[in-house]
């Protein structure tokens, strides 16, 4: 009862809002999956700046591909400021899910007119940042891995061999 609870909450707004909001803050596995978003949303901006979408749209349109609600609602909040006169780094700064690093990039390609090309940047630089974290968390869960596959081997042949002892009456 207790997973399908939690299965039909996840399935509402506030759920999904709360998955969002976790995902982005587990300890060691939030900062790969910060990353990965970061990574997509410049990555996505980029390709449609270059492409000669209006940057509106193309913060719209980004928006619907990030996947998590809190990046969602940082760009559709830049959006926003952008159809006001404001500038998307204005925007990034008010909130903590984007890095100052992103923001004051942002704010030099805007301000230099090269925003697609900066965003590529970041995009490469998230890319490689979370590629290296996975990496350094592979190599921790192997050792945990590799003994507990040891445990289970002597558990499961002490199940056996005990039992045969007992049979042939070496105890």
């Amino acid at each position: 009862a207790a997973i399908v609870g939690g299965w039909r909450y996840l399935q509402t707004a506030s759920g999904r809002a709360w998955l969002d909001n976790a995902k982005i803050n587990i300890p060691s596995l939030g900062v790969v999956v910060k990353n990965l978003y970061l990574a997509r949303i410049s990555e996505s901006l980029s390709t449609l700046i270059k492409s000669g979408i209006p940057i509106l749209d193309a913060l719209h349109i980004t928006s619907e591909l990030v996947g998590n609600l809190n990046y969602q609602k940082v760009l559709l909040d830049a959006e926003e400021n952008v159809r006001g006169g404001g500038t998307i780094s204005e925007t990034f700064s008010k909130y903590n899910e984007i890095p100052p690093l992103t923001t004051s990039m942002v704010a030099i390609g805007e301000k230099t007119g090269k925003l697609d090309f900066m965003l590529s940047h970041i995009s490469n630089y998230y890319k490689s940042e979370s590629e290296n974290a996975i990496g350094s968390i592979s190599q921790l869960i192997e050792p945990i891995l590799v003994t507990i596959l040891g445990v289970a081997v002597a558990v499961l042949v002490s199940a056996i061999l005990l039992p045969i002892y007992n049979l042939v009456g070496f105890s």
